[in-house]
C-alpha cells in the first residue's frame, strides 16, 4: 500500500515539473535586421549561448533596409529592429510611434566603401570628382544617403551635386558592374563583393563624418519593452557579452576564425575569405550609445527637407537599460 502511494507521489511530482518546465519556456524576441557585419554581436550571442543563459530564444528576420522595418516595429510585429538610424526612424518618434534606440551596434570606423566602376578609375580620384555622377545609396534618408552627404560636405559639394539612386546592396554591386550607377556607397562584404567582380574603391564613406559617427544599433518596441522590462534587461545583458566577443574577433583575437564561422552561417555571403579579408567595423564594448552623431544625424535630414520636426535626444534614445544591465554585468565580464 505505502509503495503505491509513494509511487503515485512520485508522478505527481514528475507531472508538477513538467508543468513547471513549460512555465520556463523560453522567451521569445523577434528581432528584424539587415543581414551584415553589425549583426556580429547577435550572432555571437546566439552562438556562445549567452541568450539561452537568460532564457531566451532569438528569432532573426531579415530586411532590405532599415526602413522598411520600420513599420513592423511600430506595429509591434517584431520586438527589435537592428540597422542604421534612417530618417523613418527619427520621423516615426516625431510622430509618437512606440519605437526607441537603446544599445550599439556598430560604430567608425566601419570602413564602409565609397566604390566607384573600373571605367572611372584615375578620373575620379576623390570626393570632388563625384560631382555629377549616378551614386547608390541603401535608401532615401538612410545611413549611406547621409555618409555620402557629410563627404559631400567636407570638400565643398552636398548631395544636390549628384543623382542618387536607392538600391539595395546585392542589386548596387550589379548595377555597378553593369555601369548602370557610377559608384556606390557599400557595408562589408559587399563592398568586397563589389571589388571582386571589378569595381575600384575610392575612399571610405565614413572617414570624413565627424561626430564620430552611430552607424548602427538596435531599436525595440516601447509597448513591448514596457511590459517585458526584465525581458529586455537579460537580453541586453547577453547582447553586450555579444559585442565583447565580436569586437575581441574584429580586433584579430584568437576568436577570429570561430566569429568568421558565425558570418558564413548567418550572411546571405557565403564566401568565407571575403569575411576573413576584410576589416570588421567596430563596436562600443559597453553597448553605449553615442547620443551625439544621433542628434547629428537628426539635423543633416532636417537639412535636407526630410523632417519637419526634430525631437529631444530623450524621445530618440533610452539610455538606462546599457546602464542597468552593465551595473549587473560588471566591466570587464566576457
Amino acid at each position: 500500500m505505502m509503495g503505491n502511494v509513494l509511487r503515485r507521489l512520485f508522478a505527481a511530482l514528475l507531472a508538477l515539473c513538467a508543468v513547471c518546465g513549460l512555465a520556463r519556456a523560453a522567451d521569445r524576441i523577434v528581432i528584424g535586421t539587415v543581414p551584415n557585419i553589425g549583426d556580429g554581436p547577435l550572432i555571437c550571442a546566439i552562438e556562445r549561448g549567452y541568450f539561452r543563459e537568460q532564457n531566451i530564444d532569438i528569432d532573426l528576420s531579415p530586411f532590405r533596409t532599415a526602413s522598411e522595418m520600420t513599420p513592423m516595429i511600430a506595429r509591434g510585429d517584431i520586438s527589435m529592429m537592428g540597422g542604421g538610424v534612417s530618417v523613418s526612424y527619427f520621423n516615426g518618434v516625431a510622430r509618437g510611434l512606440p519605437m526607441r534606440y537603446f544599445v550599439n551596434r556598430a560604430r567608425s570606423p566601419v570602413w564602409h566603401g565609397l566604390i566607384i566602376r573600373k571605367e572611372l578609375a584615375g578620373k575620379v580620384v576623390s570626393a570632388r570628382d563625384l560631382k555629377g555622377l549616378k551614386i547608390g545609396t541603401t535608401a532615401v534618408g538612410g545611413l549611406s544617403e547621409y555618409e555620402l552627404g557629410k563627404t559631400l560636405e567636407s570638400v565643398g559639394l552636398s548631395l544636390d551635386d549628384v543623382e542618387t539612386k536607392p538600391l539595395g546592396m546585392p542589386e548596387s554591386v550589379v548595377a555597378i558592374g553593369q555601369g548602370a550607377i557610377d559608384a556606390a556607397v557599400f557595408v562589408p562584404p559587399f563592398d568586397s563583393a563589389a571589388i571582386k567582380a571589378g569595381a575600384v574603391h575610392l575612399l571610405d564613406a565614413d572617414e570624413a563624418v565627424r561626430p564620430r559617427m552611430e552607424v548602427s544599433g538596435l531599436i525595440y518596441n516601447t509597448d513591448w519593452a514596457t511590459k517585458n522590462g526584465d525581458l529586455l534587461d537579460r537580453f541586453t545583458l547577453a547582447y553586450i557579452r555579444g559585442a565583447r566577443c565580436y569586437l575581441e574577433a574584429a580586433r584579430g583575437g584568437a576568436n577570429r576564425d570561430e566569429v568568421t564561422d558565425y558570418f558564413v552561417k548567418y550572411s546571405p555571403v557565403k564566401d568565407r575569405a571575403i569575411f576573413a579579408g576584410m576589416r570588421w567595423s567596430e563596436i562600443e564594448p559597453d553597448g553605449r550609445v553615442a547620443v551625439d552623431s544621433l542628434m547629428d544625424q537628426q539635423d543633416f535630414y532636417a537639412r535636407r527637407g526630410y523632417l519637419t520636426t526634430k525631437s529631444q535626444a530623450t524621445a530618440i534614445v533610452d539610455q538606462d537599460t546599457v546602464k542597468r544591465a552593465l551595473a549587473r554585468l560588471g566591466p570587464n565580464a566576457k
